[in-house]
């Protein structure tokens, strides 16, 4: 029974409170576009990203452009688990709701 109770919070609080969809910041914005980049590049593969911390980092870059920074893990858990670094830059534009990636990397 308390496991079932434990279970039912869990789902409850990452429905509130989890991903990119409480908010609508530029940081939040900037951090959603680098996760799509970082699943384009990661072909299927399970992934642990701090969303939060990614949109915390945000900060000015050359011409006008945003740099976010965060640990990533990828395939957590298995013997496979490698963790890196995202390192991305984004762009926004007038009249666009989501910035445009400009730079992405992995870094060790």
């Amino acid at each position: 029974m308390r496991s079932w109770l434990v279970v039912t919070m869990t789902v409850a609080l990452t429905a509130c409170g989890g991903g990119s969809g409480g908010g609508g910041s530029p940081g939040d914005l900037a951090a959603e576009a680098c996760k799509v980049a970082a699943e384009s590049r990661l072909e299927g593969k399970l992934y642990e990203l701090d969303l939060a911390a990614l949109s915390a980092s945000m900060k000015d870059a050359p011409n006008g452009e945003k740099f976010l920074s965060a640990p990533i893990v990828i395939e957590p858990g298995l013997t496979s688990e490698v963790k890196q670094i995202v390192e991305c830059t984004v762009r926004f534009s007038d009249g666009k709701p989501a910035p445009d990636v400009v730079g992405f990397v992995f870094n060790w």
